[in-house]
């Protein structure tokens, strides 16, 4: 861990969740919606402030969560930035350790609003706060914490590099070699049933060649088209994906509309929460460790 980021660390940990295994690593306020991780942290005046946690994302807080709790915040031409608010003792998450403690400030248009993936929290939590330190995500209780001291080498299973704060990995499907990033906030609005109202649900994607592709070679793999209100989206279940040491099986991958997630990068695929369900993952930002059981 950079000294920086501990010395920040230290100072906040008063106001972070409940310290465990003798002081070796910090139990946060979390849970489980639609299989993704939000962390719930509350304010001293009993009001929570739930944050999306998203380690393929660069973070904000919507521009509604700033007036209503009345944060500080600045503009730095069209942009505005604002700090995540204080919390109450053993209620608490970690400060943002990059870009000076600040989150972007994203203001919702109609469309936004609407969508069930952008509703019911009020800050996103990226790469800027996951950097720089040792998570554990334990999907099966739920629980998260962050640890004190490292992964060790020997324990890692899953071979991980980073795109600056951002992790990803190498994944196999069906003897082809795939490159992914770590995405635990993929999410899917989709409808459970025929005719139901869309909830967001965890997902991994993945380009929409790469599934015409393996539609093409494994007709047998099972397809849904348009399962989401927004046009475009189709989802196929992948029987097996292997990544290092450890196989993820049934995961289900969903297209984007023209790709969007993908930013025009060299990604094939996200491989999101829903891989991840039932396992426990630790990343080791500083020493790009993953371990998945």
């Amino acid at each position: 861990m950079k000294r920086g980021a501990f010395l920040g660390l230290a100072g906040s940990l008063p106001l972070m969740g409940i310290v465990t295994q003798s002081a070796r690593e910090i139990a946060l306020p979390v849970e489980l919606r639609g299989g993704r991780f939000f962390a719930v942290p509350m304010l001293v005046d009993g009001r929570g402030f739930a944050c999306w946690l998203d380690t393929d994302g660069s973070g904000f807080i919507f521009a509604d969560s700033v007036a209503r709790f009345a944060l500080a915040s600045r503009s730095v031409g069209p942009r505005t930035y604002a700090r995540l608010p204080s919390f109450a003792p053993q209620r608490g998450v970690p400060p943002v350790v990059r870009d000076d403690g600040e989150l972007a400030v994203f203001a919702k248009d109609a469309r936004d609003a609407a969508d069930p993936i952008l509703s019911g929290f009020d800050a996103q939590l990226g790469g800027s706060w996951f950097a720089d330190r040792i998570w554990t995500l334990d999907f099966k209780k739920p629980s998260m914490t962050m640890a004190l001291t490292p992964l060790g080498a020997a324990d890692a299973n899953v071979p991980l590099a980073f795109d600056g704060v951002y992790p990803r990995l190498t994944v196999g499907v069906a003897g082809e070699t795939l490159a992914m990033s770590l995405d635990i906030a993929a999410s899917v609005a989709a409808a459970a049933s025929p005719g139901g109202s869309a909830q967001a649900v965890a997902t991994s994607f993945v380009r929409r060649a790469v599934f015409e592709r393996w539609h093409s070679a494994h007709p047998d793999w099972r397809v849904d088209r348009n399962v989401s209100p927004s046009p475009g989206i189709d989802r196929i279940l992948v029987p097996e994906v292997v990544s290092g040491g450890v196989t993820f099986a049934g995961v289900t991958f969903t297209t984007r509309p023209g790709d969007d997630v993908f930013e025009g990068g060299p990604l094939a695929g996200k491989l999101g929460s829903n891989a991840y369900a039932n396992r426990i993952v630790t990343i080791d930002y500083p020493n790009a460790r993953l371990r998945v059981e």
